[in-house]
Parts: C-alpha cells; structure tokens; sequence
C-alpha cells in the first residue's frame, strides 16, 4: 500500500495535535511511504502518541531524531528533513557516544530491483521461458495458464530435469538515486559519529539463491549458469565500487570496507565470525521458511553486525531500507549481548509514476545516474 504518516494518523483515529508529529512538516507527514499494514500508536512518556513499525521502529522526523541523537543534525542530504525515520535504539546510541565509546556504521543497497535482471531458461527441445530474478515472477508470452502463473523457484523444482540452459540479460546500466541515497546516508553518518563504515554489496547472497533454486538441474548445467551469473554480479558490484571509491575521496577520514563475493578474504571472516550467532537452531528456524531463501537471508540477517566481526566494535548503527526491519530485528536477537545494535531504515523512494518505488519501477523508470556524487 503507499501510505503517509498523515493517514496512518487518521486512520488510527489521531488529531495530529495528540501526536509527537503535532510540529512535524507537512512534507514529512505527507510523505508518500510504499509499505505493508504494520503500524501501531503507542503512548509516549510526553503524552503524545507516536507510530511503531513492525513493533519495532519508533517513527521520528528529522528535528525529533536530532535531538535524541545529536549527530544526526550534521548529516547532509536534499531529503533529510523530508522523510520520516524508522529507528530503534538511536537514544542509548548517543549516551555510547557521549561516554567516549566507539560507534561503527553499516549499510548499503540490494545489488538490484526488479524488472533489472532477465532470466532465460532454455528446456529440453529449445524452449524458452522468462523471468524476473528479483520477483521471480514469470514473463512467460505463451504456453499454458498454469505455468504463466509459476514463479522461478517452483518452475525450476517442477522442470529442473528439463532445463538445458539458464542465461541472464543484465539492464542495470548505473545506480538510482534511490540506491545513491543508500550509500550516501551511511557515509553521512559514519562522519557525524566517527566511526568506521561497513557497505555490503550482496552480490554473492544473490548467487546462493541462484544456486539452491537449481539445485535440482545437472550439475553441468547448474554451473554454468552460475558462472554466468556472476559474471553480472560482479559487473553490477563494480558500479557500486566505483561510486564508493569516489564518496572514500570526499569523505578521506571515514574508514570504509566494501564486503562483496570477490573478496574472499573478508567474506571468509564474516561467515567465521557470525556463526557463533546465526549457526543456531533457535535462529535458523527464525529466519524463513523457504530453503531455497535460507543461505542469502542468513546473509541479510547477519549483515547488520558486520562492524563487530570486522573491528570488533560492538555499537553498531544499521543505516538502509525500512523494508530491512525483520533483519534488522533478526540480526539484534541473535547477537543480543554482544552487540548494541540500533538503527535508522529509511523509506523507499516512489518512481516518477508515483505506484511504484525506484526498486519496483520497470526498467525505464529507475532513474539511472539521477543523483550528485558530493
């Protein structure tokens, strides 16, 4: 649904008067926020209701955040006063600093949306069937109704022994100003709080996926799908890696680590460091009920603590999506004790067609190259 701040209030029966938004700008409360039904208002200690997502983060706007967590009032960026702000554990966050106690950032974009990547599936006798590899959704122009509505992942299990061949078409010609907003924010913040920063560029979370979705193709075929498939990934990381090594030379004193699938060596800490935390049946059964999903959203759910592993600094702030608060939620339970971990999710951007957000739009509507690198 795309939603306001404003509606959710009316909605729930609010005067703006009874809320912490009672001063808040129109442009914030009327700002367009793509979203499922997961808002609850809960009474703060001011006597003014706030709205909680997913029962997790507190909804603030740009003065509000900056109060309870100074540093945030440093951060540059033409939509800073203009969204609102999941966050969670941003007051503790700022007593860490106040007491000398070293503060790391992590974040960083999905390595592409929908409607970006293309896969072919080639079957026994040279048939070809189409698909989205972000929805999975099947762009199938004939055959029959029943497997114009099968996705990716069940038409790979129904017909994996007669895939011949998968290849991959590759849109993604430069980053959204959506995926710029990703990138800038963390480097922002990092700065404001001075602290090093972690970016993932989850290249190798999409590759897993590829690879337990054919798990049941020969292994011939599944390999080289993969090859092929990585060859993308690593073209798409490298428009990534290039905009992060120009922001490092705007930003000389924010010590960055990009975590992608070629670098091996960082990857292998990371798996080593996290599975203490994430390698527990009381996690795993937490973290989706999709095998297929299982390995990259172990990824998803760990990331967030990727500073800890990496420095060894246990006060982290996530900086990303909202549509990244159940891993961020997963992520602070499994390292719960050992890892102050708080947030600030940020609210996807709607596309010029004002239905869908940059991530969702089709292919012509991205925006590529939209943004200022300063």
């Amino acid at each position: 649904m795309i939603t306001t701040i404003g509606e959710i209030c009316r909605e729930k029966g609010l005067r703006q008067e009874e809320t912490v938004y009672q001063h808040s700008s129109r442009e914030m409360t009327g700002f367009k926020i793509v979203s499922g039904d997961f808002y609850e208002a809960v009474m703060g200690e001011e006597g003014k209701y706030r709205l909680v997502y997913k029962k997790c983060a507190e909804i603030l706007d740009f003065p509000m955040l900056s109060r309870i967590f100074p540093p945030f009032g440093r951060v540059m960026h033409p939509l800073r006063e203009k969204m609102p702000y999941f966050t969670a554990g941003m007051e503790d966050m700022a007593g860490k600093l106040y007491e000398g106690k070293p503060v790391a950032v992590e974040g960083g974009p999905c390595l592409f949306g929908t409607d970006e990547v293309k896969v072919e599936v080639v079957r026994t006798g040279g048939r070809k069937d189409y698909f989205d590899y972000n929805t999975g959704k099947s762009h199938l122009e004939d055959g029959n109704g029943y497997e114009k509505n099968m996705g990716f992942l069940e038409f790979a299990a129904v017909y994996g022994g007669e895939i011949q061949a998968v290849h991959f078409d590759n849109k993604k010609s430069g980053l959204t100003p959506q995926e710029w907003m990703f990138i800038k924010y963390p480097f922002e913040i990092a700065k404001s709080v001075s602290g090093p920063l972690v970016l993932s560029i989850p290249d190798m979370s999409y590759a897993k996926y590829l690879e337990a979705v054919l798990w049941n193709v020969e292994e011939k075929v599944r390999q080289k799908a993969l090859e092929e498939f990585n060859r993308i990934g690593h073209e798409i990381s490298d428009l990534y890696l290039d905009v992060i090594g120009r922001m490092q030379t705007l930003y000389p004193n924010v010590r960055c680590e990009a975590v992608h699938g070629r670098d091996e060596g960082i990857c292998r800490r990371f798996y080593e460091a996290r599975a203490p935390y994430i390698e527990r049946n009381k996690i795993l059964r937490g973290i989706t009920r999709i095998p297929e999903k299982l390995e990259s959203i172990k990824d998803y759910v760990s990331m967030p603590a990727l500073p800890y592993y990496l420095f060894g600094i246990d006060n982290v702030i996530e900086i990303n999506s909202m549509d990244e608060t159940d891993s961020f939620r997963k992520c602070r339970k499994a390292h719960k004790g050992d890892v102050n971990l708080s947030c600030i999710l940020l609210p996807e951007l709607l596309s010029k067609d004002n239905v869908h957000t940059i991530f969702d739009a089709p292919w012509d509507r991205k925006e590529y190259g939209n943004y200022v690198v300063e």
